[in-house]
């Protein structure tokens, strides 16, 4: 198997360790995604919105991440409820809590992975937004 391959096996295996709350950052990073990319082609077009919708789009493409974290405490939770069931075997215990941390803090690096591209791109029409405007400030002073 080439290293690609391999490398997004894992990647499925986290989606898959992380269950329900990796598809809901998967549907909130596509939504960010697209309105990162909307954010910057308004930003360009120089449009009056242009720095609240860049600002929207930022503060978007934070809820995969977010989703990830609270994905993490639900796995966390799980994990602990399942241990407050009687054990006879403290190493059984322990494995299972291990394993199950594990498995839940896959939320986080889902939600890090589907947040990590909008973010990038929204910063980039936040700054360009605001770059434009201080460009439009300059030459209505220069016209004024």
């Amino acid at each position: 198997m080439c290293e690609y391959a391999a490398d997004m096996a894992e990647v499925w295996q986290l989606f898959q360790e992380c269950g329900s709350p990796s598809w809901l950052s998967l549907l909130l990073g596509l939504l960010a995604f697209a309105l990162s990319v909307t954010a910057f082609g308004v930003a360009l077009s120089g449009a009056r919105v242009r720095i609240l919708l860049s600002w929207l789009a930022l503060s978007v493409a934070l809820l995969p991440f977010g989703v990830g974290a609270g994905g993490m405490e639900l796995g966390r939770a799980q994990v602990d409820r399942v241990l407050s069931l009687p054990f006879t075997d403290a190493s059984q215990r322990e494995r299972i809590r291990d394993e199950g941390y594990r498995e839940a803090a896959s939320c986080v690096a889902v939600g890090g992975a589907f947040s990590a591209p909008p973010l990038f791109l929204a910063l980039i029409a936040l700054a360009t937004a605001y770059a434009l405007r201080r460009k439009g400030i300059a030459h209505a002073d220069q016209d004024g």
